[in-house]
């Protein structure tokens, strides 16, 4: 038997309210006309509202909704705000509007007022009289819509429609008072609960399709119908005596009228396309429409969509209970994505998993009817949560684990924001969408795991049973859930819904004598299960989760191996590298490792990562240079979670062999990189040690990232370095780059990136200083003149933007500076080719006299310094002033493929001059002025996880021909010259 001991803290969170549910009651009697060719529908409207809240009314507000996309509205703001240029940029007549006019209510007439203005997407009056409880009113008005031909969640284009909260809509009147709110791009709808009368007088060939079912008139499905097998089933006595009687009669030439009726639902769309396609299908007693495009026919025709529609139908009434309505609609809309309503789906393709999340959504969001724009969570949630256990019963796993990777990411990362906030308090669209969506699927999946498949069937029955066509919030799901689980879920609701927590789980100390101990390091309620693994059998419990402490017996018939905590990785704990321990003697407790390792061949391009282990991944090196000949090694890489325990151990010997009297030596480079004892929002932290080809040294280096938003504005980051090189073995050196001296140097830098209209720009720099010296003397360098102490950084500017679909254009301008009182060591001089050599240090195709990329057939170019790529490497100064100009035209373009993704070609220009002066060894005088012109050629690859650009360029014009990279001493400034990288330019 094995005891654990599980820490746990416990929260309490508000109780449900104990107020008596009620709703308000109305009744729509909505005439509507379609004007095509101005794509307007207008008409007049009646309800009838019945009061049935404990409360006197002296408001009564609509809700416009097509007022949204039109410049000047809370949306077109907020879209713009976050770099959307899209509803404030539309003119007449291609915005969308929603207008009332002669209202009255209780038979007098009533002006109204826009509370938002000036968007205009509610409209509120004040009653003639007061309303008291239980009694009703009528309110009449005329109105008009038109959708905007920009679609989203409504359009229109040309002849075809997509009507989507398209009347005078009453506001909901719940225990909040009046629940008056602006439409923005974060957060949907929320209405009352009402049976509706629709006359629609619309041009005789569409085919429509919409809420409820048509009492009379031709939707013109039978014409449309291409399955003439399966008849069309209207189902116009569906709601037997309660259908209100005929009224279709009367139309003028050329058009139709039909009635539509529905009862119980809180919204009424409307689709229309005189060229929709028609397919019919059932599901016990609920009628199945499908209304597609013309060359659909392979992906939603021949009863596909049909077939699919059933098969959600069918899962969700298992999941939930017998769909509430007589019928689903299912059409492809204007508009990608989907968009759902009561009885109907608009649906931007008829792929299965689509379907079941929209018509997934008539469950959660239309007959249990949440207030989207303030409990987003209980609907995208919930219906991403189901639609994901769809694909679990189908065998398709993997979605849950990709869902909680992101979140992890963005918790690790402080970007997170809780599921529960009301939508517009969210930073911006993205993370609305994020903790929305995949916040809130995670904690019904956490839910699940805490109380098991079949209880959470139970639940989600139970919640479905009690409060179908009612309005739902969080309260009245944690109460259905308590009592269906039996357990206090207070502090799981609290802490799943309301913050973005971490928490770490790890197993504590461990007792031969039966014991075990498991804790935690941060406060988070849930249960864990908790596995032990014997010789012969494993035996797993849970922790109940709720008292301070606990302990967990286990019980196994043979010696027991190994504790593991949540084996199905489903509590969404940061950290599992804790999370088991070995049980065993001293010898197991000594050599033992408690963390779970992966071990694998690394192939170089590609790096292991994974949610509950260390990885391992190991692979031989070999590389030559002309002082220590051909370099054989072996590198081991570690990972966790692709950003964590980035460590690297890299061991070597330089044999010799190939070089003249070269030096046999066994060197390391050692790194710890983000270990998790020192995690913390957006930084990173590196620590280096060397000791190879005449150099050693260490280095630590931390940077930190912010930003405001996911998606859009600046990227801030900053940093601090200490490096630390010294030279012991010049052999290796080549003194073009090198003086023969050692450098400490601390820099400080920042940067930012951000977006503006067409342009990207980017501006970073550095700033520090440090000390040269020579265990013998900075005489002993070979430079006399050489400072003890000097300054070095640099700022560079970068802006690039598209010029036409293939064509772009790229910018850089710069300014280095690593002086003293005289010229700074070679090493840490400003280059005019590219980058320094301590900038190249950990690359061993670069770092060392001979080595392979810096031969005399090789004309490597490293991005950096002054960018003049043309120009010899070893070229350098103490300050240079620099600009950079590319033009690119894409030739090729496969994003998804792996060896080339795109192929460009590309003229360029470097322009440089030096700020001050000194001589240079290759000519003996100053350099002023340094320019180059030519033609490049770029391949982007992708070769497992690492992708790169190959760049071949050819600086045709070199300024100074005797310091070009690839010369003659016959060059002129015009000559065939070529460069290449495996890098971008800059």
């Amino acid at each position: 038997m094995i005891v654990l001991a599980l820490l746990v803290v416990q929260q309490t969170a508000a109780p449900p309210s104990s107020r008596a549910y009620w709703q308000q009651e109305v009744a729509y009697q909505i005439q509507a006309r379609l004007d095509e060719p101005n794509g307007v529908l207008g008409g007049t409207e009646r309800i009838r509202y019945t009061n049935r809240s404990p409360d006197t009314l002296t408001a009564f507000s609509l809700h416009l909704y097509l007022n949204a996309f039109r410049p000047g509205s809370r949306w077109a703001d907020a879209d713009s705000a976050e770099g959307r240029r899209r509803f404030n940029d539309l003119r007449d007549p291609d915005f969308a509007f929603n207008h009332v006019r002669n209202v009255r209510i209780m038979g007098s007439p009533v002006q109204g007022t826009y509370p938002f203005a000036p968007d205009s997407t509610v409209v509120r009056f004040a009653l003639p009289r007061p309303l008291p409880p239980g009694e009703s009113m009528d309110v009449e008005m005329g109105w008009d819509a038109r959708p905007s031909t920009l679609p989203r969640r409504q359009g229109r284009q040309g002849r075809r429609f997509d009507f989507a909260q398209w009347y005078p809509k009453v506001v909901v009147y719940d225990r909040y008072g009046w629940e008056e709110h602006p439409l923005y791009p974060a957060g949907e709808f929320y209405g009352e609960f009402g049976s509706f009368i629709v006359d629609l007088d619309v041009p005789e060939d569409q085919v429509v399709g919409a809420t409820g079912v048509p009492v009379c008139g031709d939707p013109g499905w039978a014409g449309a119908n291409r399955n003439r097998a399966e008849p069309v089933e209207y189902q116009r006595d569906y709601y037997g005596p309660r259908t209100p009687p005929a009224a279709c009669d009367g139309a003028t030439t050329g058009r139709k009228k039909i009635r539509w009726y529905a009862e119980d639902v809180h919204h009424f769309a409307l689709s229309l396309n005189p060229d929709y396609r028609y397919e019919g299908g059932r599901f016990g007693d609920v009628a199945i429409h499908v209304l597609y495009q013309p060359g659909d026919e392979g992906t939603w025709g021949n009863g596909t969509a049909v077939e699919r529609t059933e098969t959600a139908l069918t899962w969700l009434d298992k999941l939930y209970g017998k769909f509430a309505w007589p019928q689903i609609t299912n059409v492809h809309r204007i508009e990608g994505g989907g968009t759902e309503f009561p009885m109907m789906i608009m649906n931007g393709s008829a792929d299965q998993g689509l379907i079941v999340h929209e018509l997934g959504h008539n469950y959660t969001m239309g007959i249990l009817a949440n207030n989207e724009w303030r409990e987003g969570w209980l609907d995208e949630g919930f219906t991403s949560f189901q639609t994901t256990w769809f694909w679990e019963t189908l065998g398709r796993g993997g979605s849950y684990e990709q869902t909680e990777a992101g979140m992890l990411t963005l918790d690790l990362d402080d970007s997170s924001e809780p599921a529960s906030l009301v939508s517009e308090a969210y930073r911006d669209f993205t993370s609305y969408n994020i903790s929305i969506y995949s916040r809130g699927e995670l904690f019904f999946h956490q839910l699940r795991y805490i109380v098991g498949d079949a209880t959470m069937h139970r639940i989600l029955q139970t919640f479905y049973q009690r409060w179908k066509l009612k309005h739902v919030d969080e309260a009245a799901f944690r109460a259905v859930a308590e009592e269906v689980s039996h357990r206090d879920l207070s502090t799981f609701f609290a802490q799943g819904l309301h913050t973005t927590d971490l928490y770490d789980y790890a197993v504590g100390r461990v007792r031969v004598r039966r014991t075990e101990r498991a804790e935690r390091t941060e406060r988070w309620v849930t249960q864990v299960e908790v596995a032990v693994i014997a010789q012969r059998d494993t035996g797993v419990t849970r922790s109940d989760g709720s008292a301070e402490r606990e302990w967990v017996e286990v019980e196994t018939s043979s010696k027991p191996k190994r504790v593991v905590l949540d084996p199905r990785l489903r509590t969404h704990d940061w950290n599992m590298l804790n999370n088991q321990r070995r049980v065993g003697g001293l010898l197991t407790r000594i050599f033992g490792s408690d963390r779970k390792v992966e071990t694998y061949f690394h192939p170089y391009f590609s790096t292991r990562s994974r949610r509950d282990r260390l990885t391992a991944g190991f692979h031989p090196t070999l590389w030559y240079n002309d002082a220590g000949g051909v370099t054989i090694g072996i590198r081991l890489l570690n990972d966790y979670l692709g950003r964590f325990e980035q460590n690297q151990t890299l061991l070597t010997r330089s044999t010799g062999w190939g070089a003249k009297d070269g030096p046999e030596d066994n060197d390391f480079f050692f790194r710890l990189r983000n270990p998790v004892g020192l995690r913390a929002p957006n930084l990173s932290q590196t620590f280096d040690a060397f000791n190879f080809e005449g150099r050693y040294g260490a280095a630590l280096n931390l940077e930190r990232s912010r930003r405001a938003h996911l998606s859009f504005g600046p990227t801030w980051t900053g940093s601090a370095s200490l490096q630390w090189v010294a030279t012991d073995d010049v052999r290796y050196l080549d003194r073009g780059l090198y003086d023969a001296a050692s450098t400490v140097e601390v820099q400080l830098g920042s940067g930012v990136k951000n977006r503006s209209g067409s342009w990207t720009l980017g501006l970073r720099g550095s700033a520090g200083g440090g000390l040269t010296y020579n265990r013998s003397g900075l005489v002993a360098s070979g430079r006399p003149d050489l400072d003890p102490f000097y300054f070095r950084g640099f700022v560079e500017g970068t802006a690039r933007r598209s010029l036409g679909p293939t064509l772009g254009l790229s910018l850089r301008g710069y300014v280095g500076v690593a002086s003293g009182e005289h010229t700074a060591a070679k090493q840490r001089q400003i280059y005019f080719q590219g980058a320094d050599p301590l900038a190249q240090l950990y690359n061993p195709f670069l770092r060392s006299r001979g080595a392979l990329l810096v031969g005399e057939d090789f004309h490597y170019q490293v991005p950096g310094g002054a960018g003049v790529r043309g120009v010899d490497s070893r070229v350098s100064a103490a300050a240079i002033a620099a600009l950079n100009l590319e033009v690119e035209r894409t030739l090729v373009s496969h994003p998804d493929a792996q060896l080339f993704n795109r192929i460009a070609l590309a003229v360029f220009t470097d322009v440089s001059h030096t700020l001050g002066g000194s001589v240079q060894p290759l000519t003996g005088d100053r350099i002023r002025f340094l320019m180059d012109a030519g033609l490049g050629l770029r391949a982007e690859h992708r070769i497992g996880d690492t992708r790169f650009t190959t760049r071949f360029d050819l600086p045709l014009y070199v300024s100074r021909p005797e310091l070009a990279q690839d010369r003659n001493p016959s060059d002129d400034k015009f000559e065939f010259r070529w460069t290449f990288s495996f890098e971008p330019a800059f």
